[in-house]
């Protein structure tokens, strides 16, 4: 839905006023809402494939040609392959055409995949087999609230609406489950919010998100796409209750920080992809060519947008929102399906699954949890001839202007309000180093946050005892030695969080997971910041040995950056 077509209802909402009810609708699982018939699958010289209203289908497009039908003198033409590309953004669509071998290829969200497999899995013959991870959201999607949401803390109890078995499901689990950990580890209590769902997803001509955030005044969050989210909030900012938006809405977390989230990927049903490997092995290889050549031509301004307006959202005159699409995703290539298909990395298709099918089935999206078979192809050795290497050997934050960013949401207040999620840990009296057997656990949720919300700075927070302070001030020592031990604590907890840090990617490292050094933002309060608090200029001094114990901690943020364009490097333009 664009902008300009969402007009005319926007209008007449402003003009009416928000109703004050909306009729929301039931998701039980996919399995008991359809039963599509099964037919067998046979050996095909050519191939359906559906395409969705993602920026990531910029590649199959221009890979056939601009064209449904391959071009002969494109590029999957000149691979030898006959694809036939048919817009499809329903998993439950989809999921009919695939039972039925009309389209034995499946694309969506990891989560939309997942909601089929109640139905898939049951037959041997329509198993899920993994093969192609074509990109992650970066900026596509957005968790907008209502000015009495301030952190994804304050979601517990909320009221939330989200697309019935649309591509916002493990968005939204995801952040509920890092929103309860964090309450957990403050000695909070969680109150499990209300989840309500619509029928459609994009816009506010129908039964969306975003039409709903707009007429029940009771919502607390919605997820919508980009477009809905910048009306709801008066382009990104503050909605002012102005031209279609919510007063007092903002972007509370967008796909932008949270840019390892949603992983769109192809599967295909067993039975075919046992008779038709060598076809789907080019299919594979020419996607990995046209995507790499895609970049390319983006960056020469040469990609026939008026064709992906038209295929993508059935408008040619919509090229300003296909490019809008392809740059609010980070197509993933060759390097990104080497990292899916390793299950030891930390967002790989594996570790993703895991992670959306333990909260679907808690929730009662799916019935049960299902193991997903993948091709089991070496992907850095699929294709030859390319170049590839990009975001691996590529800083993807500018580490001083991250740096100076942090310092200036310390100095404005804004920091706590930028923070996503935090969480600390202890270290003992004269401890020096920060072992990764001792700190297993911790480290290993540092590299998952940091792989999860790659968008976003992940700063390192360093904190010192000031007993050692206050007992000299106590004995009347002089200013300039109370200054001297200030200044050696500041020190020294700066030489904590770098040695925290390193500690961190070694870990990493040992586990053959690749971090962004450039993404930590080491910083050293010394005594400044006391978790026993300040009583005047000075740290409150400890009455327990366990609030004495508790200033010695590291403390861990995920801040986000969004709004601060020259701090991280866009993806798709490398």
């Amino acid at each position: 839905m664009r902008i300009r077509n969402m007009l005319p209802i926007i209008f007449l909402l402003v003009i009416c006023g928000p109703a004050q009810a909306f009729d929301y609708v039931e998701m039980p699982p996919l399995s008991e809402k359809i039963s599509p018939k099964i037919r067998d699958c046979r050996p095909s010289d050519d191939l359906t494939v559906p395409l969705r209203a993602s920026g990531a289908h910029v590649v199959p497009l221009f890979g056939n040609g601009y064209e449904p039908e391959t071009a002969p003198d494109s590029l999957f033409g000149k691979q030898g392959l006959d694809i036939r590309l048919i817009r499809k953004n329903s998993i439950a669509e989809q999921l009919t055409d695939y039972m039925a071998c009309d389209m034995p290829v499946m694309v969506g969200t990891q989560g939309m995949i997942n909601m089929a497999a109640d139905i898939t899995e049951a037959d041997p013959r329509t198993k899920m087999v993994a093969i192609y991870q074509h990109a992650w959201s970066n900026g596509a999607d957005a968790l907008v609230v209502r000015d009495r949401i301030r952190t994804p803390e304050d979601l517990s109890g909320a009221r939330i609406v989200t697309q019935a078995y649309g591509p916002h499901l493990e968005y939204m689990t995801r952040v509920l489950a890092d929103a309860r950990r964090s309450v957990a580890e403050k000695g909070g209590a969680w109150a499990p919010p209300k989840i309500l769902y619509t029928k459609d997803l994009l816009g506010f001509e129908s039964h969306t998100p975003g039409r709903a955030f707009l007429e029940d005044n009771g919502l607390d969050a919605a997820f919508v796409v980009k477009p809905d989210a910048l009306a709801l909030t008066s382009g990104g900012t503050t909605g002012t209750g102005a031209e279609g938006s919510v007063r007092g809405a903002n972007i509370l977390l967008s796909t932008k920080s949270a840019s390892r989230l949603l992983s769109e990927v192809y599967v295909v049903r067993k039975d075919f992809f046992e008779e038709n490997r060598g076809l789907l092995k080019t299919f594979v290889d020419a996607l990995f060519k046209a995507e790499e050549k895609a970049r390319e031509n983006v960056l020469k301004l040469i990609v026939d947008w008026e064709a992906v307006a038209r295929h993508l959202l059935d408008d040619p005159g919509a090229t300003k929102e296909a490019k809008s699409l392809w740059a609010d995703v980070e197509t993933v290539g060759m390097r990104g399906n080497v990292d899916w298909a390793d299950a030891g990395n930390p967002r790989s298709f594996k570790a993703i699954n895991n992670e959306i099918q333990s909260a679907f089935v808690q929730r009662g999206f799916m019935k049960s949890a299902h193991a997903f078979a993948t091709a089991d192809w070496d992907y850095g050795s699929l294709s030859g001839g390319l170049f590839d290497q990009r975001r691996a050997e590529l800083p993807g934050f500018d580490k001083s202007r991250a740096s100076k960013v942090v310092e200036d949401l310390k100095k404005s207040g804004d920091l706590d309000k930028e923070t996503l999620f935090e969480f600390n840990i202890q270290f003992k009296p004269n401890q020096q180093g920060f072992s990764a057997d001792r700190y297993q656990d911790e480290f290993g949720r540092v590299i998952e946050l940091a792989s999860t919300y790659g968008g976003a700075v992940l700063t390192i927070e360093g904190h010192s005892d000031p007993l050692n302070y206050l007992r000299k001030k106590a004995k009347g020592a002089p200013q300039h030695e109370l200054r001297s031990i200030r200044q050696a604590a500041k020190n020294l907890s700066v030489n904590r969080a770098m040695s925290v840090r390193d500690a961190i990617i070694d870990f990493a490292d040992d586990r053959g997971v690749s971090m962004d050094e450039s993404q930590f933002v080491t910083v050293g309060y010394g005594i400044t910041e006391p978790k026993t608090g300040m009583c005047g200029g000075d740290p409150c001094p400890p009455k327990t040995e366990a609030e004495w114990l508790s200033n010695m901690r590291v403390n861990f943020r995920i801040v986000q950056v969004e709004a601060e364009a020259s701090v991280f490097t866009p993806p798709n333009t490398w």
